[in-house]
Parts: C-alpha cells; structure tokens; sequence
C-alpha cells in the first residue's frame, strides 16, 4: 500500500459535492485521514463563489499515473467539465493529487494538508508541512471552517 495525499475543492454546491467525492473515495480507496473542511475565496479567475477546501490521506495498491486517472473519473461522475480554454471555471469537484508544482505557495490546500499531516516534508524545500502553512497563514485570514456532521465526511 502506498500513501497519497489529496486535495479537494468545490465551488458548486460544496455542501452536496464535497460528501459525495467523500463517498467515493471511501469505496475506492482506504481514506486515513481527512482534515476539516475550510471556506476559502476563490483564488485568481476562478469565479465569485467561494470554495469548500479540504486534505485527505488515501491508501492504495494502484500507481501514481493510474491514481490520476482514476481521480479524473471520479471529478467526471461527480459532474465535473472540464474546459480547457478556462481551467478557472467554477467545479463541482476539484480533487488534486500532492505534490503538485507550487503546492506550497497555496495556503487553501497546505493549511488542511498541514493539519493531517504536519510533519511530513515537502521534499523540494525540505520543510515540514506546519512550517510552510505557518508561513502562509496570513492568506488564510478569511479562511474559517465550516461546520460538518462527522458522518458528512
């Protein structure tokens, strides 16, 4: 078994879609961990609506390339489009396998990676994950979290 980080986010009915990603990573894969769930505005041109973001820790027997393309399906039968002359457009789900390029500089996705995983290293900078969202923890100022049912997750 291999351990992977996720990144998920949502800007269209998060409520509905970040449990739904949720149920089928649980019957795909042995989930570890997941962080709690943060409402974060949208960064760059990704729309007015804010996201839900949240990290999870998955097990699996399956590679790294066809984790990928399992995670693209998934995102496609949760009614995610992809369009790429927009990669910003709004989504239904967003589900990033880390690490990613410039992961680190993105506090949406280090702040909830940093709490179910705070000592494991970025292995570019070699700091731990609680370094690097400490250090972006002024973007996150208006970052708060949002309420779920346990049984939501």
């Amino acid at each position: 078994m291999t351990r992977f980080f996720l990144s998920l986010g949502s800007n269209i009915n998060p409520q509905i879609n970040i449990p739904a990603a949720m149920q089928v990573l649980r019957e795909s894969f042995t989930v570890r961990k997941i962080s709690s769930v943060y409402e974060t505005q949208p960064v760059g041109p990704a729309g007015k609506d804010n996201f839900w973001n949240l990290a999870v820790e998955i097990e699996t027997t399956i590679d790294r390339t066809s984790l990928v393309k399992r995670l693209r399906d998934i995102e496609t039968q949760l009614g995610r489009k992809r369009n790429p002359a927009d990669k910003y457009a709004p989504r239904t789900i967003d589900i990033d396998l880390l690490p990613q390029p410039g992961y680190q500089k993105q506090a949406f996705i280090m702040l909830p990676l940093a709490e179910i995983a705070p000592q494991a290293r970025d292995s570019a900078t070699g700091e731990n994950f609680s370094e690097i969202a400490e250090r972006l923890r002024l973007q996150a100022s208006s970052f708060r979290k949002v309420a779920l049912n346990s049984d939501c997750l």
